[in-house]
């Protein structure tokens, strides 16, 4: 029975692949920053996009080529955004000597988590797949041998905010910058797991927002980020 719940699992996350596509989460960065239009000069060799791409450390500045999306709206104005994307190698202006550009995948877009296998429900859990030709959203738990047990679709811009939950029966993604953790209460594992939107600070170098410092929720979820009185 276990080795065919296995090969279940395994078939599961590989239909999940197919789902939400099949770009590896290691192919792609995030990076957090303001937008600016970059003209180019067209000099034989110059590597340059059209759009440049500043983190908030202001260390980092990113010559943007190909995006799936328009930033013309979004540049220029001094506006944080998250943006995920990755890199690729292209040509200069002339078509010699070799480049690294930065391609724009998503602007803006809620981080999504990963499916989870509760071994103990002996469930899939999948926050977030894309179903049909529609591209809605839908939260999504599987049950042996993965039959759909739940489905709640995700509504659009249906973002939980710093502190709201998160879990699939909320049908919430997480909001920009935020992320879903998973904890115990004050029972421990023998109680319920709760899940809410949180800034985490646990990461050597990781930062709070303003008005914001990094405290211990011991029955909670951990290091995060909570607004100072």
């Amino acid at each position: 029975m276990k080795c065919h719940f296995a090969k279940a699992i395994h078939s599961a996350f590989f239909l999940l692949n197919l789902m939400v596509g099949t770009t590896h989460a290691d192919d792609s960065v995030a990076v957090t920053g303001t937008l600016e239009s970059l003209p180019c000069v067209a000099m034989c060799g110059a590597c340059c996009g059209s759009y440049q791409l500043q983190d908030t450390s202001g260390e980092l500045r990113l010559n943007i080529g190909k995006s799936a999306v328009n930033l013309s709206p979004l540049s220029d104005k001094g506006t944080l955004h998250r943006i995920t994307g990755s890199f690729y190698e292209t040509t200069g202006q002339c078509g010699i000597n070799q480049c690294i550009l930065f391609g724009v995948e998503t602007v803006d877009e809620a981080p999504t988590a990963g499916a989870v296998y509760d071994e103990q429900a002996g469930e899939l859990v999948i926050p977030s797949a894309t179903l049909g030709a529609t591209g809605e959203k839908f939260a999504v738990t599987l049950s042996p041998p993965f039959n759909i047990k739940s489905i709640t679709q995700i509504g659009k811009n249906r973002f939980a905010l710093q502190g709201e939950s998160c879990t699939v029966a909320s049908g919430a993604q997480c909001d920009t910058g935020l992320s879903c953790l998973s904890y115990y209460g004050i029972a421990g594992p023998s109680g319920p797991e709760f899940r809410t939107c949180e800034i985490s600070c646990a990461a050597p170098g990781s930062q709070c927002p303003s008005g914001q410092a990094c405290v211990t929720v011991a029955d909670g979820p951990g290091q995060v980020c909570q607004v100072q009185p």
